[in-house]
């Protein structure tokens, strides 16, 4: 893709991309003949990662080191053959079941508060090349609230393809005095206890991935932060039942309290966890910055509020890792051949969820400073002003992971504020910083900017014919501090801009908006933007984080740039970030495509359980929506 090229290269490109979706035989490799599951995951970091199925031989030899490059060429893929692997029969999703309306699947509660509205679940698929798995899929929600014998930090769900909106789920059970039997279940619940006791983890968790594919799935990395307390890094190999209420198959709220630590890699299915400070200082929390694992060399990469960026070893201690080889397997640690004992200082601000690029070898991550900074592997720092910075405008630190389109050398980060706070602003620069492109979003200063989204042109067109990139902002002037009951004198917009000869983003105001009206709230939850291969049809599904309205929507971005506004709904004070799974809804097997996020704190109960009248606070809400439903 970005560019027209000789025909020869771009067939010779295309071959390598289908070599790599089916495990055929490229120079120097074989095709794969024994059968395994082909797991998969989708996390934060598969969002803010992306692989063009189009651009230069190397670069796409550097992108396929990283299963997440797999994971969106796979998907992108018009073929069902590059779906699944070739040496087993595969699931072929019928057409979609359709209904009018948004209607929630299952709803459970998370106790006092849920995934933070920026952050996102995590979701595990055991084996794509079958149907969904009741026992085996799961998904993850990290809790921004202090743990404790009563309130969880860290839970997991099975059962998840439950629900009777549309269909009967094929995971539904029969209902029992404990067992609601259309909701999902509990897999496992923990409140995990670093020093001291009562942590949060307000940031998104991370799900491991064993290129020989035995460990995946088998462990969650996560940050447990505290005031006055250094940010603690943790690994956890959960337990099936671990925190489970044998009264309650749907109550998180009898946690596992852990607050010994394993010194050694824990073992899958020990329900033991490692414990890693991630510095001395008593300031240096963690709000804004998600691991972001490189599964090819074992190695995460973390930032802190003090703007220092950590590099973690021997993460999940995988086989295909030399440390890992021996009998005894270490725990994650400082990577002290990295910057000074493993920390690089990048700025004087929070730090976002760090992103590395597998062609440049460098790490991009924002700061609340307005700056988008990269590193190189040697180290050497580079920055880039994106915004004003908190120093003189509220809303002008980046405070979302950028988006690293290694292929393609391109790197995205938006702003609230930007050039004197006129107007908030989305940025793409190269990936060596050498040039720039700034587009006006809105008005600035209003509140903060955040993920923006890529359409499917942008990834499967060889130019940039058609591709879009989608980034919500408001006009007008929104009552302060911007917070779901702020007002605004104006209407909040979802912004389309256009991209030129060899990817480069359009100058100027962007190409196409979409208004979605005034009222309560003014800030975007980061987008999701979710290609359906079955039909055929891009979808953006946009959210609001404001009470007591409309504040969920989907957009079908096929054809144009926008259709329109359909299939409304509200929830709660609206959602985190989205994250989706399979890609059909399907008449064999409903309730298997779906959308996963948190529900910030409701106006009403959100429990969804055997015993309602048990769980009744009013907190964070763990939920799955039906992709027909959105659609």
């Amino acid at each position: 893709m970005r560019g027209k090229k000789p025909f020869a290269t771009v067939i010779l490109l295309a071959a390598f991309a289908a070599a790599l979706f089916l495990g055929k035989a490229v120079p120097g490799g074989g095709r794969v003949t024994a059968y395994r599951p082909i797991p998969e995951f989708h996390d934060w970091s598969t969002r803010h990662v992306v692989y063009s199925r189009w651009g230069y031989l190397g670069n796409l030899h550097a992108a396929s080191m990283d299963p997440r490059a797999t994971f969106s060429w796979r998907r992108r893929s018009a073929d069902a053959e590059y779906r699944a692997a070739p040496w087993r029969p595969i699931w072929r999703p019928r057409r979609i079941i359709r209904r009018s309306g948004i209607e929630r699947d299952w709803a459970i509660n998370l106790g006092t508060a849920g995934t933070a509205p920026n952050m996102y679940p995590a979701k595990f698929s055991f084996d794509i090349t079958q149907a969904p798995s009741c026992a085996n899929d799961y998904v993850v929600f990290s809790i921004a609230a202090p743990g404790g014998s009563a309130q969880p930090n860290l839970v997991a769900f099975n059962n998840l393809y439950s629900g009777t909106a549309g269909g009967t789920g094929i995971c539904n059970r029969t209902t029992t005095g404990t067992d609601l039997g259309t909701s999902a279940t509990v897999l496992w619940s923990y409140n995990i206890e670093g020093i001291p006791a009562g942590g949060a983890v307000p940031t998104s968790p991370v799900i491991s991935f064993d290129p020989n594919g035995t460990g995946t799935g088998t462990k969650i990395a996560f940050v447990e932060s505290i005031a006055g307390s250094a940010a603690r890094f943790h690994v956890l190999a959960w337990k099936s039942g671990d925190g489970k209420d044998a009264a309650n198959a749907q109550n998180v709220l009898k946690p596992k309290s852990i607050n010994s630590f394993s010194s050694t890699a824990p073992a899958a299915g020990s329900g033991t966890v490692t414990d890693l400070a991630l510095g001395a200082a008593a300031t240096g929390t963690d709000t804004l910055s998600s691991p972001f694992v490189d599964y090819f060399r074992d190695v995460a990469y973390i930032g802190n509020d003090l703007g220092i960026l950590y590099r973690v070893k021997d993460v999940f201690c995988p086989s295909s890792n030399p440390d890992c080889s021996g009998t005894t397997k270490p725990a994650p640690s400082l990577d002290t051949t990295w910057g000074t004992g493993g920390a690089l200082t990048v700025c004087s601000g929070k730090l976002t969820g760090p992103v590395f690029d597998f062609t440049s070898l460098n790490v991009y991550v924002g700061c609340s400073d307005g700056k988008l900074y990269s590193i190189s592997p040697s180290g050497t720092i580079k920055s880039l002003t994106v915004g004003d910075g908190v120093a003189s405008k509220t809303y002008g630190g980046i405070v979302d992971p950028p988006i690293v389109d290694g292929v393609n050398g391109f790197v995205y980060a938006v702003s609230g504020s930007a050039n004197a706070g006129a107007n908030g602003v989305l940025v793409q620069a190269k990936s060596d910083f050498s040039s720039s492109v700034a587009v006006p979003i809105g008005a600035g200063n209003q509140c903060n900017l955040h993920t923006p989204q890529l359409n499917n042109a942008y990834y499967t067109s060889p130019t940039t014919a058609g591709a879009l990139i989608y980034v919500g902002g408001a006009t007008g002037v929104v009552s302060q501090p911007c917070s779901v009951s702020s007002t605004i004198s104006g209407s909040i917009f979802i912004y389309a801009v256009t991209f030129g000869a060899g990817g480069v983003m359009t100058s100027g105001a962007p190409a196409s908006s979409l208004n979605a009206g005034g009222g309560p709230g003014a800030e975007w939850a980061p987008l999701l933007e979710f290609y359906n291969q079955t039909t055929a049809t891009d979808w953006l599904f946009i959210a609001a984080l404001q009470s007591n309205q409309t504040n969920m929507a989907s957009v079908n971005i096929t054809s144009s740039a926008f259709g329109t506004f359909a299939n409304f709904v509200t929830y709660g004070l609206g959602p985190s970030g989205m994250i989706g799974d399979n890609v059909a809804n399907t008449t064999t097997s409903p309730q298997t495509a779906n959308f996963y996020f948190n529900s910030q704190k409701q106006n009403a109960t959100c429990s969804n359980n055997a015993n309602p009248s048990t769980l009744t606070a009013t907190g964070g809400c763990a939920v799955k929506l039906s992709q027909a439903a959105l659609q």
